[in-house]
């Protein structure tokens, strides 16, 4: 019964975040007031479930969890900011120019905003509800890959389905799962996530409406190069690898 309840609550969460905005078109305003309608429903199906709430989930305000936000955000940021340096470079897409300084106020605000509920709320559904469930019932290797698992189609909703997204979402996947592993608290986690989420915005523009460009002015180039089409996949791997050979001198506070 336990496991049941534990699957419906995923399933309950999951679709609230998914499905509403395939069939309802949300606008920004609207947007955030379903996100942070998010946080009740996780709050209440945590404790239906069988958890003590949302800070089950990892979310608290413990000791350092600021500082493990901006050690995940330099983390993705940076990464990400790297591979779009080396795709522009390589000729993948080329800048033809920046949006206009009102507009741009109002995207970087709008992208800091969205990103930072999406990623959290994400985080929150695959990672936090699932670890709080099933850590101590499996092995860490296995919750690990599950975790990942989860991930990879839970992000079908967002970018269809095609290996090699498949392929991308299980290897970063495992970076965002190894965070909230070894600290016990979602920060770390969602400050990777944010980050790279923000880089791809100042590129691509928010995801959903790319048709209104991001920060750059960008148009895809000529470059044919069959690496840049593996490039998100190369990204997420030297994550993980950065991630799991720096982890162990870094100044982050664990809540386990």
């Amino acid at each position: 019964m336990g496991i049941l309840q534990a699957i419906m609550g995923f399933l309950i969460l999951d679709l609230y975040f998914n499905l509403i905005p395939h069939l309802i078109p949300l606008g920004t305003v609207p947007w955030l007031v379903y996100a942070i309608g998010f946080f009740v429903l996780a709050h209440h199906v945590a404790k239906l479930t069988g958890l003590d709430g949302i800070g089950s989930l990892g979310v608290s305000s413990h000791y350092g969890w600021k500082r493990n936000l901006r050690i995940g955000i330099a983390y993705g940021s940076v990464l990400w900011a790297m591979m779009y340096t080396l795709l522009w470079l390589f000729g993948d897409f080329r800048v033809t120019g920046v949006k206009a300084a009102p507009e741009a106020v109002i995207l970087l605000i709008e992208a800091l905003a969205v990103m930072f509920l999406g990623s959290l709320i994400n985080d929150l559904i695959v990672r936090g509800y699932v670890f709080a469930h099933l850590k101590g019932k499996m092995r860490a290797g296995l919750l690990l890959l599950l975790s990942s698992a989860i991930y990879a189609a839970d992000d079908v909703w967002l970018a269809g389905f095609s290996m090699q997204n498949a392929i991308f979402s299980m290897i970063l996947g495992l970076s965002l799962g190894y965070a909230l592993l070894e600290t016990g608290s979602i920060w770390l986690s969602t400050g990777i996530h944010w980050g790279l989420n923000a880089m791809y915005c100042l590129v691509h523009g928010i995801p959903g409406r790319e048709e209104a460009k991001g920060l750059l002015l960008a148009e895809q180039g000529t470059s044919g190069a069959s690496m840049l089409d593996n490039a998100h996949i190369i990204a997420a791997a030297l994550l993980f690898i950065a991630l799991f050979i720096t982890f162990g001198r870094l100044r982050v506070n664990r809540v386990n």
